[in-house]
């Protein structure tokens, strides 16, 4: 399904979904607008971003702390964009970088914390 085409005004993507799921999982606090590191993690690791050859936790962390502000400690819908455009060209070596970045998409649209089946 194309879910992530035509998403305009209130209607929020697949995507834009999955990172506000895990926003605010495991953080009673958190609005769901931005996503600490812990949970940045955890979504590379639940939607298989992370693939132990070509993406590590290693990767994942030093991407994560590229992409974010030096006083914050989260990064924005946004950022978190460009963060997997990075991850991608990796991720998806040999693709076009529009077509990684589709296929990093693919893996995380319709995903939430725990909906991913245990490892």
């Amino acid at each position: 399904s194309n879910s992530h085409e035509g998403a305009t005004g209130g209607e929020i993507s697949a995507l834009e979904e999955a990172f506000r799921k895990f926003a605010v999982h495991g953080d009673t606090r958190a609005t769901g607008k931005e996503m600490h590191g812990k949970n940045w993690s955890k979504l590379c690791k639940d939607c298989h971003i992370i693939d132990g050859k070509n993406v590590t936790t290693t990767d994942v962390d030093i991407v994560f702390s590229k992409i974010k502000g030096k006083s914050v400690r989260t990064i924005t819908f946004e950022q978190f964009k460009e963060a997997l455009q990075e991850l991608s060209k990796k991720r998806f070596k040999g693709k076009s970088d529009e077509e990684a970045l589709q296929e990093i998409y693919k893996l995380i649209e319709g995903k939430g914390p725990g909906l991913t089946g245990v490892t």
